[in-house]
């Protein structure tokens, strides 16, 4: 490799170690700020009807309250009451789930008759 290779290499590693960090940053100072901010707009009394939406409108979606997905999360249908596309989903997450803790399936032993 040529030496100006390695400089842009050098240059590449750095560019990609300050996305990151800006990337990290926007993930966790600036939600903060941002919520923060929100929460101020919909307690100032002099802020225009329009930011008060606004800023109220994205305190309820990071709360999950607007997403219909985010609220029925929690909620599990019993098998019995699951179409056939729920059921594959809800079978492809728990050997998703059972990948990723490690969890080893144990065959049966014998059958009903043993």
């Amino acid at each position: 490799m040529s030496e100006l290779d390695d400089n842009e290499l050098d240059d590449f590693d750095g560019d990609e170690r300050l996305r990151a960090d800006i990337i990290r940053q926007a993930r966790t100072v600036g939600i903060q700020v941002a919520f923060e901010s929100a929460l101020a707009v919909c307690r100032d009394p002099n802020a225009p009807a329009a930011a008060k939406a606004s800023s109220q409108r994205t305190l309820l979606m990071v709360g999950g309250l607007l997403d219909r997905n985010d609220r029925n999360a929690s909620v599990e249908k019993a098998p019995s009451e699951m179409d056939g596309a729920e059921l594959e989903k809800a079978t492809q997450d728990l050997i998703r789930r059972q990948r990723r803790t490690g969890a080893v399936a144990t065959k049966p032993r014998g059958d009903a008759f043993d």
